[in-house]
């Protein structure tokens, strides 16, 4: 006759299921997540402002987020192969660039961002405005995301786009945060 379970091995079953409900409530559910994107050009829209086109990595979606002139020159030159200061600076100071996140609206005119800086394990969120993010995640080579969201309502996909002014466009489509993008 056997005895029952040692309490040890009651203890350890126990203690992974609970590990595992802490992980499952922890982690974003599948629609919230956010939506990699890459970043593709840089766009001059009426009036000279600059757009940067961002593209989902795995769809067809596209997001206009409106960049300064100062803005869209570093992510020309980083998309064109060029390493910034700023990358190389947190680097020297010991950390890196994670990722760059667009995560909302806070005008047409104006997206919100967040830089992601590592250091060891520890990661640090810095607000900042969605083109200074996505410039200094693209001169380290750190991933762009975007909230899915924001996405989905602001996105347009590229026959959206086909044959249509981003003017035009804006007149048409219900208000979206992109500049008619």
């Amino acid at each position: 006759m056997s005895p029952g379970p040692r309490p040890v091995f009651v203890l350890l079953v126990l203690g992974v299921c609970a590990a595992g409900a802490i992980f499952q409530r922890m982690a974003p559910a599948p629609g919230d997540a956010a939506v990699e994107m890459r970043a593709q050009e840089i766009v001059r829209v009426s009036g000279g402002q600059a757009v940067l086109v961002l593209v989902e990595k795995l769809g067809m979606r596209r997001l206009g987020v409106p960049v300064s002139r100062a803005e869209a020159a570093q992510i020309e030159s980083a998309l064109g192969g060029a390493n910034g200061v700023g990358p190389a600076a947190i680097d020297a100071l010991g950390g890196r660039v994670l990722r760059a996140s667009v995560d909302g609206a806070v005008s047409r005119h104006e997206f919100r961002g967040h830089l992601f800086l590592g250091s060891g394990a520890r990661e640090l969120r810095l607000d900042a405005s969605a083109g200074e993010a996505v410039s200094a995640a693209l001169q380290a080579g750190a991933e762009i995301v975007a909230d899915r969201v924001l996405l989905e309502e602001a996105g347009v996909t590229a026959e959206d786009l086909r044959g249509k002014s981003a003017r035009n466009l804006h007149d048409e489509a219900a208000p979206a945060p992109v500049l008619g993008l």
